[in-house]
């Protein structure tokens, strides 16, 4: 019986009271996963950008906060789901899938409609002088009303809509009927659009921008992906170490145990005499020995107890230092089964920083694409119809004006290129360039890939063999340790073959649970690798 399954926690209820200190808890099944598993969802809140997660049907039952005193039972799903939840470095990442999704907003607002209203108004009072009339005053009135709609358009146009309305009176004697009217009303309705043939012509150049925003504000949340990934592979990894140190502290108890039952059986061997004197400080020496083993382990669960305190980051801010975590989860040790290449395939499609690559290799290729255009002259078609209208009545320039008795056009076409052309030339070099880079980085990426892939599935089948061996080792010595034990009761051995098979077997069980904590490990480190870890866990962003 283990250390973990011999050990009373005072606070029976507390490995599942911990759900609490998540968010609010919903049960359901996603469709991306088995049925038959209990779905997990991470979500980035948009106020506090913290991690509320959707915990498993299971995990229900109970809930407490984190400020009780004593023991605390924790599970490795628990401390998974603590760690995603208060991990500082994930809350930070958070941000970044929201801040480039404004982006996006901003790359679009560049074919936004531009409204415009201009409301004027103006008078002139001058003095005149002709011979006939003598000294006169001039007086003049502007009022104008002037409104506009400007927008560019995805595939290379823009146009302008504008309507111009003017008042104009006047003391003029010239202006006055019959000759004229006065005040005067003019109105003036035009449309002009321009149109790109070469440079900046095409719904891909213009809409560029607007595609690369959307890739980068991907690649932050590929980003935030591989944080929560570490993170996860941390807790395992963490988790099973405090495992292994609570486990190799019991072995080392019991070795001690076993070498003070030696000491107590040959002082009863040297009163009955049939041992000399030397056997009992052997093993005493070897008791001794063992007490500062146990030290050590002790020593050792409580420096992993404290770094999975400071992965999980708990809560319970100083209080959460003075309590003792004691791992819910026994070591398992369950063979998969490996298939390398499928594996590869497997990190090639989900592993976030190959498709952050990706994304990049097409952001650079849609930044060449654009490059490439700027390198056209600049051939633009401009074209304007319009509509006047004049009367001497208010609403009487709108009738001359819808009736289409008095237009105006004009049509052109504008070539520009700049001599040389060196700055266009330049950036279409960078942008060639640095397109290169992408997909030289993309290849050398995806070979690291393969490279870690494949050397964590050999790691997992050494591991699978290393089980194996410590296991046959750990029952020879407890089978060589019972013999030389009996042998020592017959008076044909010694105290110091029994304590060198008594320090083997001590050996050999620690090695047996390293092995099983590093295959558990492993485990971790290959999902890592494919990048399936969030689905391992149950878990989705």
């Amino acid at each position: 019986m283990t250390a973990l399954q011999r050990k009373v926690c005072p606070w029976t209820m507390m490995s599942v009271m911990l759900l609490t200190v998540l968010p609010a808890v919903v049960a359901g099944a996603e469709d991306s996963l088995s049925p038959s598993f209990a779905r997990s969802r991470v979500e980035v809140s948009d106020d506090l950008r913290r991690l509320v997660v959707q915990s498993a049907p299971q995990a229900e039952s109970s809930r407490t906060e984190l400020t009780e005193v004593g023991d605390l039972r924790l599970s490795l799903r628990e401390a998974v789901l603590l760690a995603l939840k208060n991990n500082l470095d994930i809350a930070i990442t958070s941000f970044s899938p929201k801040i480039k999704s404004e982006d996006i907003a901003i790359a679009k607002a560049i074919f936004d409609p531009t409204f415009s209203l201009t409301l004027d108004a103006n008078r002139t009072v001058t003095p005149t002088f002709n011979v006939l009339q003598g000294t006169q005053v001039s007086e003049i009135e502007n009022r104008d009303v002037n409104t506009s709609l400007t927008q560019k358009l995805p595939f290379g146009a823009s146009y302008t809509l504008s309507l111009t309305n003017n008042r104009f009176d006047t003391n003029s004697a010239f202006a006055q009927p019959p000759q004229g009217f006065n005040p005067s009303y003019k109105t003036f309705l035009n449309l002009s659009i321009t149109q790109d043939l070469l440079k900046n012509f095409g719904v891909d150049v213009n809409t560029a921008p607007i595609k690369i925003a959307r890739n980068n504000q991907a690649i932050s949340v590929t980003q935030f992906r591989q944080q929560a990934n570490q993170v996860i592979t941390s807790v395992h990894s963490t988790y099973w170490s405090l495992v292994f140190a609570i486990e190799n502290l019991e072995v080392q108890r019991r070795s001690l145990r076993l070498a003070r039952e030696l000491e107590d059986l040959n002082r009863a061997r040297v009163r009955a005499g049939v041992a000399a004197p030397v056997e009992v400080t052997q093993a005493e020496a070897q008791a001794a020995a063992r007490v500062q083993d146990v030290i050590l382990a002790e020593k050792a669960v409580k420096d992993a107890e404290d770094q999975l305190k400071l992965i999980v980051n708990f809560p319970d801010g100083e209080r959460i230092w003075a309590r003792t975590v004691l791992p819910a989860d026994t070591l398992p040790f369950e063979v998969a089964p490996m298939n390398t290449d499928a594996s590869i395939q497997e990190a090639l499609e989900k592993r976030p920083e190959y498709a952050a690559a990706k994304l990049t290799l097409q952001n650079s290729d849609l930044d060449l694409r654009v490059k490439r255009n700027q390198l056209l002259p600049s051939l633009q078609l401009q074209g304007n119809v319009g509509l006047n209208g004049l009367n001497s009545s208010a609403g009487g320039d709108l009738d001359r004006l819808t009736s289409g008795d008095f237009t105006q056009w004009s049509a052109a076409m504008v070539l520009t290129y700049p001599l040389g052309n060196r700055s266009a030339r330049s950036a279409f070099t960078q942008a060639r360039l640095s397109h290169d880079q992408a997909g030289a980085s993309l290849l050398n990426l995806k070979r690291q890939i393969i490279s870690q892939v494949r050397e964590a599935v050999r790691r997992i089948d050494a591991d699978v063999r290393r089980v194996e061996a410590t296991r046959a080792a750990r029952a020879l010595a407890e089978e060589q340790l019972r013999v030389e034990q009996k042998r020592l009761e017959a008076g044909v051995t010694t105290t110091f073959n029994v304590l060198s098979f008594q320090r083997d077997l001590a050996v050999a069980q620690a090695s047996e649970i390293q092995a099983i904590t590093t295959y558990n490990q492993d485990l971790a480190n290959l999902d890592l690798q494919k990048g399936t870890i969030l689905e391992k866990n149950q878990l989705e962003l």
